[in-house]
């Protein structure tokens, strides 16, 4: 119990060897040369989980499954694209368009059916006819699908995590997280007594708020919006940047993270909650700020 206490409070990064591998991946695939148009929206070819795809989406998920093969990891990565209804276009309502094409993503944990392996899922939105390829910039598409799955992998090494505290298999581990409503927020109650064998508990608050202030996702997005944070700033820059989470000082950093000012937003009324993220975002800053800055020293000496 003290083991997994002393986990709960630690931050999760992601080493630099998956973030710096799967990003190549990414960029190196160039999903976004082939065809991603809702016409070529069909049933994925590996067929996991009954999900669609693109040929876009096959060439990116074969470019990850393969560095993860690389990097010797248990990981298996599924990317599928959405339907019609989601669209990316010019008069794209969330303000997506033109570099933003993903819709979510997802820790899903080992599957029996592959072996233990633990799924990341990642889905994208199909692009308009009328899509301007002039207006788009490719490394920022890099870096929001690169964000969005390091996000996904913080999970995964949560998972391991536990699994080696509590001394449980993966499997085993990852019951118990998605049943622990203190890491988990409960959707389905059906699905929940379902894969848990016991009633949900009634859990306080709006839907939102009860998910950003679970243990996993307060980790998970604090990596998120360091990273968001470092691409635009220095260390200190970014720290300064979050010293005040309530208001956001936007005149003084308008490229703070997205992230930031979701939390920001949603827990306004939570100071406690909004207290815990901004402990772990200024850890996450630190800490990968830190390996950053260590890299780039190295890099230099090669130069």
């Amino acid at each position: 119990m003290e083991s997994w206490r002393g986990f709960i409070n630690e931050v999760s990064v992601v080493p630099n060897e998956a973030k710096s591998g799967f990003a190549k991946a990414i960029a190196d695939s160039k999903f976004w040369d082939h065809p991603n148009e809702p016409s070529e929206v069909d049933e994925k070819s590996d067929g996991l989980d009954n999900l669609m795809g693109t040929p876009a989406t096959e060439i990116l998920q074969n470019s990850l499954n393969k560095v993860a093969q690389q990097l010797k990891t248990d990981l298996y990565f599924s990317v599928s694209a959405g339907d019609e209804a989601y669209v990316l276009g010019p008069d794209d309502p969330h303000g997506g368009y033109p570099n933003n094409w993903m819709m979510r993503g997802q820790y899903r944990g080992p599957y029996e059916e592959l072996g233990g392996q633990h799924v990341v899922w990642l889905e994208f939105r199909p692009i308009s006819e009328d899509f301007d390829f002039e207006e788009f910039n490719s490394g920022e598409l890099v870096k929001k699908v690169s964000t969005t799955l390091n996000h996904e992998l913080v999970h995964y090494y949560q998972l391991k995590k536990q699994a080696a505290a509590k001394g449980l298999s993966d499997m085993d581990a990852y019951e118990e997280m998605v049943c622990d409503p203190k890491q988990t927020p409960i959707g389905d109650p059906e699905e929940y007594r379902k894969t848990c064998g016991k009633e949900p508990v009634d859990q306080e608050g709006p839907a939102r708020e009860t998910y950003l202030t679970r243990h996993g996702e307060i980790d998970a997005y604090a990596h998120e919006a360091a990273e968001q944070l470092l691409d635009k700033y220095s260390t200190e820059e970014a720290l300064d940047a979050i010293r005040k989470m309530t208001p956001v000082d936007l005149d003084k950093y308008p490229e703070i993270s997205s992230v930031v000012k979701d939390y920001g937003e949603v827990l306004k009324d939570n100071p406690e909650e909004l207290n815990k993220f901004r402990k772990k975002l200024y850890q996450q800053i630190q800490k990968q700020g830190s390996l950053q800055e260590l890299f780039n020293n190295w890099r230099g000496k090669f130069v």
